[in-house]
């Protein structure tokens, strides 16, 4: 199981949906990766194709305001 992963008790129900995008919706907020904590960029690079994952309350606070993520391509984050 990925670090990013959570299981058990750890849960706090928050799952992050990434998929890359070629356009900007209107007040996106846009971060750079290299911005990012630690543990958010590995799991953006995890990732950088699409897909989703349940995530730590930490890593669901450092994406709550669900950027698009400036990486090899624009990629958009979304707490679903």
């Amino acid at each position: 199981m990925s670090s990013n992963t959570i299981s058990g008790t750890e849960r706090d129900g928050r799952t992050v949906r990434v998929r890359p995008t070629t356009t900007l919706p209107a007040g996106a907020p846009v971060r750079h990766f290299d911005e990012l904590p630690e543990e958010v960029q590995q799991l953006l690079a995890d990732r950088e194709g699409g897909g989703t994952v349940a995530v730590t309350p930490e890593i669901a606070t450092a994406l709550a305001d669900e950027p698009v993520v400036v990486f090899s391509e624009y990629l958009r984050v979304e707490l679903v």
